[in-house]
């Protein structure tokens, strides 16, 4: 009489934490096998949800508002505007040691503080020419001892066209000027300005 072939013990799953021993092929009396379960992922609606979430904080980042506003800007010189710089050179003159001032054309967005003498009286839509000393650095840097103790300079970093200046400016430029304008803007005489102070802005 052949002998029984040995019996193989193999874990089976029988259910969440349910396990039972015995032959393959065979389960206890009245249990049925199960497959594996495994937690439940996020919910379509919270994972639209956590995408709104991100797509309105980048947003909100991209569009925040600059108005460029400190207590220099709006203190200083006689006259304050908001305006959009029209045209700047590819690269400004390289001059050896001179530190000259030059001249930029600008649009007027908003005029923040009118001149307290009406000699200038500006307008959204107006053009003006502004003299910057050293433009080939940051506001920050400007100052030096051709200029004095008095406050010069801002936060703007560079010149691009396109973008907004908040700046506080003052009259007349040939007498601001500490070394002398670069003046290459037409038409001549016609609403020129000399910047205290130039802050960034979105516009």
């Amino acid at each position: 009489m052949p002998e029984p072939s040995p019996k193989v013990d193999q874990q089976r799953v029988l259910g969440r934490g349910s396990y039972s021993s015995g032959p393959v092929g065979s389960l206890p009396d009245g249990l049925i096998e199960h497959p594996p379960t495994y937690p439940r992922g996020p919910s379509a609606w919270r994972g639209l949800a956590v995408i709104l979430g991100v797509a309105a904080g980048i947003g909100f980042l991209a569009h925040r508002v600059e108005t460029g506003e400190d207590e220099r800007v709006t203190k200083l010189g006689r006259v304050e505007v908001t305006a959009r710089l029209v045209e700047r050179p590819e690269q400004f003159p390289q001059l050896g040691a001179y530190r000259y001032t030059y001249v930029l054309k600008y649009e007027v967005v908003t005029v923040h503080r009118q001149d307290p003498e009406k000699k200038y009286r500006l307008r959204p839509g107006d053009l003006v020419f502004v003299g910057h000393y050293k433009p080939w650095l940051p506001r920050s840097q400007i100052r030096d001892a051709d200029w004095g103790n008095d406050p010069l300079g801002g936060k703007l970093d560079q010149f691009v066209v396109g973008e907004g200046h908040r700046m506080a400016l003052d009259y007349e430029l040939q007498d601001l000027a500490p070394s002398g304008a670069l003046d290459y803007c037409y038409p001549p005489n016609t609403n020129r300005f000399f910047a205290l102070w130039t802050n960034p802005t979105t516009l």
